[in-house]
């Protein structure tokens, strides 16, 4: 029985074996953290580049909206805008023009960079822009 409690109480190699166990958790959780905010920024990409394309196409106002006669926009001009957008941004996307309303649709592929386990996924965002006219002196 000495033989054996000899054994126990010899401590070689137990360091060794909590840092790997210690530092392979730590490494998983900072790879989930690192996609995980990889993936909200890539979210954010697409929505901002869904706003500005947007924008860019409100910004093709037909000639009566700068003589104050009407509110409307240009269709194919606001609408070949926020495609030169888009493209320019690397990111796909559909353009609708209806109206006052130009609707830009943004979608992009994200897979992870550092955790495999995690799923790649399509990022989308939607962007809605009304074109309304506002009379001098009056707020929206």
């Amino acid at each position: 029985m000495p033989h054996f409690s000899r054994r126990l109480a010899d401590e070689s190699g137990y360091v060794a074996v909590w840092t790997v166990v210690i530092g392979s958790a730590l490494m998983l959780a900072g790879g989930v953290v690192y996609d995980s905010a990889d993936k909200a920024n890539e979210a954010r990409r697409v929505t901002m580049v869904a706003n500005e394309a947007g924008r860019a196409a409100a910004q093709e106002a037909s000639p009566e909206v700068i003589a104050g006669s009407s509110a409307g926009v240009d269709p194919a001009r606001a609408a070949q805008a926020a495609r030169d957008y888009l493209a320019a941004t690397g990111i796909d996307g559909e353009v609708s023009v209806s109206g006052t309303s130009v609707t830009v649709t943004t979608s992009q592929g994200w897979t992870p960079k550092i955790m495999p386990v995690l799923q790649p996924d399509t990022l989308t965002a939607t962007s809605v822009v009304d074109l309304e006219r506002v009379d001098p002196g009056v707020a929206p």
